[in-house]
């Protein structure tokens, strides 16, 4: 077995040998190749264009669908992301899992598109919302030719087509459209706008946005009008409702004392509201109230689904898919939460669970969800894409039946997310570790309880279906961890060259053992997030450098059940770093890396546990690099959008109404548990990559910390990237980080000669 002081021991003496060379290479940077082959190595991992949206639909034969499939692909020379659009029509050959291409459509450039919508009732019928500029314009396209384009500009703001907020639906009659947009500005001379409330927003991502409002457009003459909806709150995830079209649902973010930012956190205190299009505030109930989100009326009108997680506590957990009957008012919970996934199927408050089932991960359900399947148009069938421990999969919820069911392989071999559901036909993207993934379309059978899903992936043979093909320089497995903790649930995916090429000859050269190999430990952010089979950029940028990457999903990850989320609280600094250093020394036990070439990658949570652990357990990891971490508790409580977090993930009490105060003990445990706190004991190589428009964790505490270590002249590094947030996601921020991450690390592996020349 390998321990950390075993490890450290010998590391430490052979970086004594070797300073003068890791100096050398610092100093080189681009003369050995290592710039050019880092570049190549990134545009190949970072370029790959993914699926981001399918719209699925059935024609007049009964074997042939037409499928709308859009991508997101990075233009490297315009350094922008572009989203393309195009149509394939596929018949589905029962005799064989593949679907053939009949015909495939020009690839077009939507990325002007706001959002778009087909009508639901007429399907000539779509509108798009386009932000131009200063400009605003909502346009009604009618077989394919454009039919009205109307100038919103004077009546609101941009639109909001985020997940959070966005909206866009047409009314039963299409006479109507209503979208989200931030509310109109005030004229210079209203005093109103100094008021504090008007200039606060909801935090990361949504920074300088004004609050949104619902606005519905009268197609005949262009006529907007904002929507009056509840006081208090933020309207978003808009719908129409059967009748007349007057009636409205929408998710409301409650303001509170605060507005705690909302992206990437499912605990907000929000409610579903129901109320009149041309109503008063007045005339507008909440019918539910928790942390709801993703409304979806069902498909025979009388009710909608939605989902609901906990308020407070974790940001991410497991969610309760529940339903309002809009005739009577009642709220019923079509699936519970599931505490812990039992070994065989089972039932749980009479609903019919399959084996190894942890709940419901989800952040939000597709626009599109409901299977309406010949022979059984009455069963009301929802599929949605949730964690399943270490992937993501396909699910049904037969509300009828009452029964959940699993459609998509969760043995470790792929991800397959859904796009959405047309007819008895339902469109996902199967993805790896090695590639972006491929649309397959599935088409569904009701068998008396049960619903089966046979899948068709698209493409000219039936090589294309397996993404492993396309790419055989990766491969990857599942490495379970044991913990000691009674509700521990951990596991890793571990990421690596299949064998040595010539993009690894500089960390992993030809004739290396697979023992030899580079070990870059990459734990997820969050904490309640998880690494998925899903494509990663970064970590098979890092594969092809040569490197074995392991994804550490530790204890309070999503997709193990909800118990094991919760065994997370209150161990932020000890249980995480635990499993952190047990998941490393599991793969050197498999001898499929080598312990004394490990270095470590960390962001935003996993950045702090990163710096935790280059004080606690020095001389572990050859290099970190840190994006975006937590560095101090107690300073990120004053300043980020998720105060919250800082008392919630230490086992605080919190309130979104009344927001405790930091006062001197509760600051005194916050600067225990942080990484400012032990800057002394560090003496590893960091590199910090902060983005300087980052909300969530602004990035003056790592400032500081830099500084410190500098002071003591600790070998750091820093990088700030102008106006980018905390995901560090602009074309720029994830060349320069990547170039910065390989030549930091060549750096510090040659200290010893382990970096080829």
């Amino acid at each position: 077995m390998y321990t950390t002081a075993g490890i450290a021991g010998e590391l430490n003496n052979r970086r004594a040998a070797g300073a003068a060379a890791a100096a050398a290479a610092a100093e080189g940077g681009g003369a050995d190749g290592m710039e050019s082959l880092a570049h190549s190595v990134f545009e190949a991992s970072f370029g790959q264009a993914t699926v981001v949206g399918s719209v699925v639909r059935a024609t007049e034969k009964v074997d042939v669908v037409s499928v709308d499939v859009v991508t997101s692909q990075r233009d490297f020379t315009r350094d922008t992301k572009r989203r393309i659009a195009r149509t394939v029509v596929v018949q589905l050959a029962e005799e064989q899992a593949q679907a053939r291409v009949v015909s495939s459509g020009v690839a077009v450039d939507v990325g002007s598109e706001s959002a778009a919508l087909q009508s639901a009732t007429d399907a000539r019928l779509r509108v798009v919302l386009r932000n131009e500029q200063t400009k605003r314009f909502v346009e009604v396209w009618r077989d394919g030719q454009l039919a009205r384009s109307h100038d919103v500009t004077a009546a609101h703001g941009r639109f909001y087509s985020d997940t959070t907020f966005g909206s866009l639906a047409w009314s039963n009659d299409n006479s109507h459209v209503m979208y989200a947009a931030e509310q109109p500005e005030h004229d210079s001379g209203d005093t109103r706008q100094y008021v504090a409330e008007a200039s606060e927003d909801w935090g990361e991502t949504f920074s300088g946005w004004r609050a949104p409002v619902l606005v519905a457009l009268r197609l005949a003459d262009g006529v907007a009008h904002v929507v009056e909806t509840e006081p208090g709150v933020s309207p978003g995830q808009a719908l129409f409702l059967p009748g007349d079209g007057n009636r409205i649902a929408y998710i409301g973010y409650a303001h509170g004392a605060r507005r705690p930012g909302l992206v990437y956190c499912q605990n907000r205190p929000s409610a579903l509201f129901v109320g009149a299009l041309n109503g008063a505030a007045s005339d507008h109930t909440c019918v539910y109230r928790g942390a709801v989100r993703s409304p979806r009326l069902t498909p025979s009108g009388a009710a909608i689904v939605f989902l609901s997680t906990a308020v407070g506590g974790p940001h991410a957990a497991a969610s309760a898919l529940m339903r309002y009957t809009l005739a009577t008012g009642a709220v019923d919970t079509l699936v519970p939460v599931v505490d812990c996934a039992a070994n065989k199927s089972s039932v749980l408050d009479g609903v019919h669970l399959p084996a190894g089932f942890p709940g419901l991960f989800v952040d939000q359900l597709p626009h599109a969800p409901w299977l309406r399947c010949s022979g059984a148009v009455d069963r009301e069938i929802l599929v949605l894409t949730s964690v399943w421990r270490s992937t993501v999969a396909v699910v049904s919820v037969d509300v009828s039946a009452r029964r959940v069911m699993c459609h998509s392989p969760v043995d470790g071999t792929a991800a397959a997310a859904v796009l959405g559901c047309g007819g008895d036909t339902v469109a996902a993207v199967f993805s790896t570790p090695a590639a972006p993934g491929k649309v397959a379309v599935g088409r569904a059978v009701v068998a008396g309880d049960h619903v089966r899903i046979g899948w068709f992936h698209i493409g000219d043979d039936a090589a294309a279906a397996d993404e492993s093909n396309d790419h055989p320089d990766i491969t990857w497995s599942i490495v379970p961890v044991s913990s000691q903790h009674r509700d521990a649930a951990c596991e890793c995916i571990f990421v690596r060259p299949t064998a040595p090429a010539a993009s690894t000859r500089k960390f992993w050269p030809a004739g290396s053992a697979e023992h030899e190999r580079p070990l870059v430990v990459m734990p997820h952010g969050g904490p309640h997030s998880t690494y998925t089979l899903e494509y990663n950029a970064l970590a098979a940028g890092l594969a092809r450098l040569g490197f074995g990457v392991l994804l550490v999903n530790f204890t309070g990850s999503l997709g193990f059940g909800q118990r094991a989320v919760l065994a997370q609280i209150g161990h932020m600094d000890t249980l995480t770093l635990t499993e952190i250093q047990a998941a490393a020394a599991a793969v050197y036990d498999m001898r499929l890396a080598d312990p004394r070439r490990t270095v470590y990658v960390g962001g935003s949570y996993s950045g702090y546990t990163g710096a935790l652990l280059a004080a606690r357990a020095p001389g572990f990891y050859r290099a970190l690099v840190l994006r975006n971490p937590v560095m101090a508790l107690a300073d990120n409580a004053a300043m980020t959008d998720i105060p919250d977090w800082c008392w919630a993930e230490l086992g605080l009490q919190y309130s979104f109404d009344a927001p405790p105060p930091l006062t001197p003990a509760v600051y005194a445990q916050m600067w225990a548990a942080s990484p400012a706190s032990m800057v002394d004991d560090v003496r590893d190589p960091i590199l910090l990559l902060l983005g300087a428009g980052d909300r969530r964790v602004p990035p003056a505490q790592s400032r500081g910390y830099y500084a410190r270590l500098k002071a003591a002249a600790k070998p750091v590094q820093c990088r700030v990237y102008p106006s980018v947030g905390h995901p560090l996601d602009s074309i720029e921020a994830e060349r320069d980080s990547f170039m910065s991450i390989a030549r930091f690390f060549a750096a510090a592996l040659a200290e010893d000669g382990s970096t080829s020349p």
